[in-house]
């Protein structure tokens, strides 16, 4: 498995990089394929559990709201534009009783994906968005990796068992304090203060251990150990992007927030 997981690695992140130094269509393009793996885990996932979604008005509500971003548009009007699919669908398909469930099930998924990966390109355009976002994901992956290796080595107490098993406090804090020292240490790459960046530091990884157990509870929901296979040692897309997509949005408006965009 570890080893699986550290070749997945070294052909993956080398080519996350190339993308997020490129960012604009070629970033866009990416993350498009990436939401219709993550719409299609999803779907599987929710039929696992012989619930209802429909896949293809999630498709059409994540790009939707990905096309917004892409051409400077309100995203309010790609909310409402995948929200008027969805409440559509589910009338026409009314005289099936699994309507109003699948209606229900779709927005939910099509707003985690959708609405969340928006923030990877709107975090990309900002100024200074190349330095910024290559500062996001090092914390979210040097957090990830010493969480894993502490809990391995070091963890005896369990974070939340009935959640995610593997998960224990000393991997959590491990994992934290790790982008708190980084955070601090590589914010003169963003211009900002080591102050400013360890506080970056600690909601980004903190939110990111939320963003891992809030998928791990989905899984354990429908009854899956992985949401896909197709990173093999690492699951799914959903799989290796949970702590980052609730992180996104978070890190964006700190970013703005804190003046350091």
């Amino acid at each position: 498995m570890l080893v699986r997981r550290v070749i997945t690695a070294a052909i993956g992140i080398p080519i996350l990089l190339a993308l997020m130094y490129l960012g604009g269509w070629p970033l866009i393009v990416a993350t498009a394929i990436f939401e219709a793996a993550a719409v299609y885990e999803t779907e599987q996932m929710f039929l696992a559990k012989q619930m209802p979604y429909f896949a293809r008005m999630s498709l059409f509500w994540v790009w939707a709201l990905l096309a917004c971003q892409a051409f400077h548009l309100p995203v309010a009007w790609g909310l409402l534009a995948g929200l008027l699919v969805v409440v559509l669908g589910a009338v026409v398909l009314g005289r099936r009783a699994s309507s109003f469930e699948g209606a229900m099930t779709t927005t939910w998924g099509s707003l985690y994906i959708g609405l969340l990966f928006v923030f990877l390109i709107a975090l990309r355009d900002m100024a200074d968005g190349r330095r910024l976002v290559f500062f996001f994901f090092i914390l979210i992956w040097i957090s990830d990796a010493m969480a894993y290796f502490a809990g391995s080595r070091f963890g005896r107490h369990k974070l939340m068992v009935h959640v995610s098993p593997a998960k224990t406090w000393e991997g959590t804090i491990a994992g934290v304090l790790a982008a708190v020292i980084v955070g601090a240490a590589a914010a003169p790459i963003v211009h900002t203060s080591a102050l400013l960046g360890a506080v970056f530091g600690l909601v980004v990884a903190s939110v990111g251990v939320i963003g891992d157990l809030l998928e791990s509870e989905f899984k354990r929901y429908v009854g899956v150990k992985d949401s896909g296979g197709i990173l093999p040692g690492h699951g799914g897309i959903l799989d290796r992007f949970d702590s980052v997509l609730l992180a996104l949005p978070f890190a964006y408006y700190l970013l703005r927030g804190l003046g350091i965009s």
